[in-house]
């Protein structure tokens, strides 16, 4: 058994809202940014779309509608930080779907964090406590200082949502780490039925069914077009392969996700 991909929703948001914080909030953020010697720049909120992850998160709920209920784990990603310093989105959004999963966040590994929280969920699973998995992955650009990769890129308000459920059929592993090198001689060597997808700073290699996700988007790149595209592994039997390469650490990264049966079918 293993957990495998039966669902999966995405989000991009155009809107914008006005800037939330008042004068205590801003205060914090100087106080903050002042500790590291990061210029702050107030103006980049009043903006900027201001949209938080909460936002986000509620936004994925609504896509996915019934194909999530009461998971087991909620695993919430982001590299970018949150617009709210101070929420926990993911104990929200365990309360919004029962309040009875396992819920955390995973940061502070740049676009590595999704990858992560896959083998978090499986590590729940293989203990047998988790038969179904919700993974979030955001992305939001309203901060109050100048990020080269948030607003020179530039990236955009996205979010995207993979459910993930207990099925037969082997464990795919545990997600690679090399460099961008090894990753391209990976997918030169992939099989030709595995769809690829392939995030926006994946230069090199190649595979018979690559799609590539397009720029505007850092951790959320490969699960947002995943979300995006289901025809892409709703009926695909050899199974995808994730990957992309970190600008800022220049280190690539790649896991296998196998479809979920759909109801009926045998195993595969």
């Amino acid at each position: 058994m293993a957990l495998a991909l039966a669902g999966a929703a995405g989000v991009r948001k155009s809107d914008t809202n006005p800037c939330p914080f008042d004068e205590d909030m801003l205060e914090y953020y100087r106080d903050l940014l002042a500790q590291y010697d990061v210029p702050y720049e107030e103006q980049r909120l009043y903006r900027g779309p201001n949209v938080s992850y909460t936002e986000l998160a509620d936004a994925l709920l609504a896509a996915l509608g019934h194909e999530i209920t009461a998971p087991d784990v909620v695993l919430l990603t982001y590299a970018v930080p949150d617009l709210h310093p101070l929420r926990v989105v993911s104990a929200y959004v365990n309360e919004r779907l029962g309040g009875g999963a396992y819920s955390m966040a995973l940061s502070e590994q740049g676009l590595r964090s999704p990858y992560t929280a896959l083998q978090v969920a499986d590590a729940f699973h293989r203990s047998g406590r988790c038969d179904t998995a919700l993974l979030l992955v955001l992305e939001q650009t309203s901060l109050p200082y100048h990020d080269p990769l948030v607003h020179d890129t530039p990236l955009t308000e996205t979010a995207a949502a993979l459910v993930l459920r207990s099925a037969p059929g082997p464990v795919a592993g545990p997600p690679w780490t090399g460099t961008p090198a090894e990753l391209a001689a990976v997918l030169d060597a992939t099989d030709p039925d595995t769809v690829v997808v392939a995030g926006p700073w994946v230069e090199a290699g190649a595979a018979p069914r690559m799609v590539r996700s397009a720029t505007g988007t850092y951790c959320t790149s490969v699960w947002l077009t995943l979300a995006e595209k289901p025809d892409l592994w709703r009926d695909n039997t050899s199974g995808i392969l994730l990957c992309d390469v970190d600008p800022r650490t220049g280190r690539a990264h790649a896991v296998r996700l196998d479809p979920a049966p759909t109801p009926g079918e045998a195993p595969r």
